[in-house]
Protein backbone atom coordinates (compact mmCIF):
# COMPACT_ATOMS: atom_id res chain seq x y z
CA UNK A 1 0.00 0.00 0.00
CA UNK A 2 0.94 3.26 -1.18
CA UNK A 3 0.97 6.47 1.77
CA UNK A 4 -2.23 7.82 0.00
CA UNK A 5 -4.58 4.57 0.18
CA UNK A 6 -6.13 3.78 2.95
CA UNK A 7 -7.36 0.47 4.66
CA UNK A 8 -11.46 -0.11 5.32
CA UNK A 9 -12.04 -2.24 8.39
CA UNK A 10 -12.88 -5.33 6.30
CA UNK A 11 -9.29 -5.09 5.10
CA UNK A 12 -9.33 -3.79 1.77
CA UNK A 13 -7.04 -1.60 0.26
CA UNK A 14 -9.17 1.88 -1.24
CA UNK A 15 -8.23 3.63 -4.27
CA UNK A 16 -8.94 4.04 -8.25
CA UNK A 17 -9.07 1.86 -11.26
CA UNK A 18 -6.05 4.22 -12.65
CA UNK A 19 -4.02 3.24 -9.66
CA UNK A 20 -4.80 -0.08 -9.64
CA UNK A 21 -3.74 -0.44 -13.09
CA UNK A 22 -0.23 0.10 -11.62
CA UNK A 23 -0.25 -3.45 -9.30
CA UNK A 24 -0.77 -5.60 -12.99
CA UNK A 25 2.35 -7.18 -12.72
CA UNK A 26 3.73 -6.60 -8.89
CA UNK A 27 4.61 -9.72 -6.78
CA UNK A 28 5.53 -10.29 -3.60
CA UNK A 29 8.78 -11.77 -2.63
CA UNK A 30 8.47 -15.37 -1.02
CA UNK A 31 6.87 -15.93 2.04
CA UNK A 32 6.88 -18.88 4.24
CA UNK A 33 3.78 -20.58 5.01
CA UNK A 34 2.32 -20.59 8.17
CA UNK A 35 2.58 -24.55 8.48
CA UNK A 36 3.68 -27.25 6.49
CA UNK A 37 0.77 -29.50 5.26
CA UNK A 38 0.37 -31.70 8.52
CA UNK A 39 -0.93 -35.46 8.21
CA UNK A 40 -3.86 -34.20 10.71
CA UNK A 41 -4.78 -31.56 8.14
CA UNK A 42 -4.41 -33.63 5.16
CA UNK A 43 -6.65 -36.65 6.93
CA UNK A 44 -9.44 -34.15 7.68
CA UNK A 45 -9.37 -32.30 4.19
CA UNK A 46 -9.40 -35.88 2.63
CA UNK A 47 -12.21 -37.27 5.37
CA UNK A 48 -14.28 -34.29 4.71
CA UNK A 49 -13.64 -35.17 0.78
CA UNK A 50 -14.23 -39.30 1.75
CA UNK A 51 -11.06 -39.63 -0.48
CA UNK A 52 -9.38 -42.55 0.90
CA UNK A 53 -6.22 -42.36 -1.41
CA UNK A 54 -4.08 -44.22 0.65
CA UNK A 55 -1.33 -41.60 -0.18
CA UNK A 56 -2.95 -39.63 2.35
CA UNK A 57 -3.80 -42.41 4.77
CA UNK A 58 -0.96 -45.13 4.59
CA UNK A 59 2.42 -43.08 5.41
CA UNK A 60 4.14 -46.48 4.95
CA UNK A 61 2.77 -47.44 2.23
CA UNK A 62 2.92 -43.47 0.18
CA UNK A 63 6.42 -43.53 1.78
CA UNK A 64 7.30 -46.58 0.04
CA UNK A 65 5.54 -45.56 -2.97
CA UNK A 66 6.24 -41.59 -2.94
CA UNK A 67 9.14 -40.99 -0.50
CA UNK A 68 6.26 -39.77 2.11
CA UNK A 69 2.33 -39.41 2.63
CA UNK A 70 1.23 -36.84 0.24
CA UNK A 71 -1.05 -33.47 0.53
CA UNK A 72 -4.19 -33.79 -1.00
CA UNK A 73 -3.91 -31.21 -4.09
CA UNK A 74 -7.28 -29.83 -3.25
CA UNK A 75 -6.16 -28.27 0.01
CA UNK A 76 -3.19 -26.40 -1.29
CA UNK A 77 -4.98 -23.06 -1.86
CA UNK A 78 -5.88 -23.35 2.10
CA UNK A 79 -2.27 -23.32 2.37
CA UNK A 80 -1.98 -19.77 1.13
CA UNK A 81 -4.23 -18.48 3.75
CA UNK A 82 -2.05 -16.74 6.58
CA UNK A 83 -3.36 -17.17 10.24
CA UNK A 84 -6.04 -13.94 10.81
CA UNK A 85 -4.54 -13.19 13.96
CA UNK A 86 -1.26 -14.25 15.89
CA UNK A 87 -0.05 -13.11 19.29
CA UNK A 88 0.56 -9.15 18.98
CA UNK A 89 -2.02 -8.73 16.64
CA UNK A 90 -3.63 -9.49 13.10
CA UNK A 91 -2.21 -11.63 10.69
CA UNK A 92 -1.52 -10.73 6.70
CA UNK A 93 -4.31 -10.26 4.72
CA UNK A 94 -5.41 -13.79 3.05
CA UNK A 95 -4.53 -12.28 -0.76
CA UNK A 96 -2.79 -9.81 -2.53
CA UNK A 97 -5.60 -8.87 -4.46
CA UNK A 98 -6.81 -7.16 -1.09
CA UNK A 99 -4.42 -4.27 -0.81
CA UNK A 100 -4.28 -3.73 -4.68
CA UNK A 101 -6.20 0.38 -4.37
CA UNK A 102 -9.97 -0.04 -6.01
CA UNK A 103 -13.14 0.77 -4.89
CA UNK A 104 -14.86 -1.42 -3.19
CA UNK A 105 -15.52 -2.62 0.50
CA UNK A 106 -16.85 -5.79 -0.15
CA UNK A 107 -14.96 -9.19 -2.12
CA UNK A 108 -16.12 -12.79 -2.91
CA UNK A 109 -14.25 -15.45 -4.50
CA UNK A 110 -15.14 -16.07 -8.13
CA UNK A 111 -13.02 -18.80 -9.45
CA UNK A 112 -10.11 -20.99 -8.42
CA UNK A 113 -7.62 -22.78 -10.13
CA UNK A 114 -4.67 -25.00 -9.40
CA UNK A 115 -1.97 -26.81 -11.37
CA UNK A 116 -0.24 -29.10 -9.78
CA UNK A 117 3.23 -29.02 -11.01
CA UNK A 118 4.57 -31.86 -8.59
CA UNK A 119 2.93 -33.81 -5.53
CA UNK A 120 3.26 -31.91 -2.30
CA UNK A 121 4.60 -34.36 0.71
CA UNK A 122 3.17 -34.12 4.17
CA UNK A 123 5.33 -31.88 6.87
CA UNK A 124 7.23 -30.15 3.57
CA UNK A 125 7.84 -26.69 4.24
CA UNK A 126 7.15 -24.37 1.44
CA UNK A 127 6.83 -20.65 0.51
CA UNK A 128 4.19 -18.48 -1.54
CA UNK A 129 4.99 -15.94 -4.26
CA UNK A 130 1.84 -14.00 -5.59
CA UNK A 131 1.67 -11.61 -8.86
CA UNK A 132 -1.40 -9.65 -9.79
CA UNK A 133 -2.37 -11.00 -12.93
CA UNK A 134 -5.21 -8.72 -14.17
CA UNK A 135 -7.89 -6.15 -13.15
CA UNK A 136 -10.64 -6.03 -14.76
CA UNK A 137 -12.35 -2.42 -15.29
CA UNK A 138 -15.44 -1.83 -13.54
CA UNK A 139 -18.19 -4.02 -13.93
CA UNK A 140 -21.91 -4.11 -12.67
CA UNK A 141 -23.31 -7.26 -11.37
CA UNK A 142 -26.40 -8.49 -9.15
CA UNK A 143 -23.89 -7.89 -6.07
CA UNK A 144 -23.06 -4.57 -7.19
CA UNK A 145 -20.11 -2.65 -8.90
CA UNK A 146 -16.83 -3.94 -8.58
CA UNK A 147 -13.49 -5.18 -10.71
CA UNK A 148 -12.55 -8.63 -10.80
CA UNK A 149 -8.83 -9.00 -9.64
CA UNK A 150 -6.80 -11.60 -10.87
CA UNK A 151 -3.83 -13.05 -8.98
CA UNK A 152 -1.35 -15.69 -9.17
CA UNK A 153 0.21 -17.87 -6.15
CA UNK A 154 3.97 -20.03 -6.63
CA UNK A 155 3.81 -22.71 -4.44
CA UNK A 156 7.35 -22.76 -3.98
CA UNK A 157 9.57 -26.08 -2.33
CA UNK A 158 12.61 -25.56 -0.15
CA UNK A 159 14.68 -24.94 -3.50
CA UNK A 160 12.30 -22.24 -4.66
CA UNK A 161 11.14 -24.51 -7.27
CA UNK A 162 7.40 -24.12 -8.36
CA UNK A 163 5.78 -27.03 -7.01
CA UNK A 164 2.20 -25.82 -7.97
CA UNK A 165 0.25 -22.10 -9.41
CA UNK A 166 -2.88 -21.35 -8.15
CA UNK A 167 -4.79 -18.77 -9.96
CA UNK A 168 -7.35 -16.81 -8.27
CA UNK A 169 -10.24 -14.27 -9.10
CA UNK A 170 -11.71 -12.44 -6.63
CA UNK A 171 -14.63 -9.84 -6.99
CA UNK A 172 -14.01 -6.56 -5.46
CA UNK A 173 -16.90 -4.36 -5.04
CA UNK A 174 -19.57 -1.88 -3.50
CA UNK A 175 -22.71 -3.73 -2.93
CA UNK A 176 -25.88 -1.49 -4.29
CA UNK A 177 -27.84 0.60 -2.23
CA UNK A 178 -24.27 0.37 0.28
CA UNK A 179 -22.97 3.35 1.81
CA UNK A 180 -19.86 4.79 0.10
Amino acid sequence: MSAGQTRTDVGTAQGCYHEARAWVGRSTGPRPLEAPPDESRCKYFAALCEDGNPAYWDTEWASHTFGAALAPSGMLMSLLMPLPWKPGGRGDPPSMALDVPLPGRTFINVETDCELLRSVHQGERLSVRETVVEISPEKSTRLGRGHFVTTRAELLDAGQQCVATITNVLYRFDAFGAEP
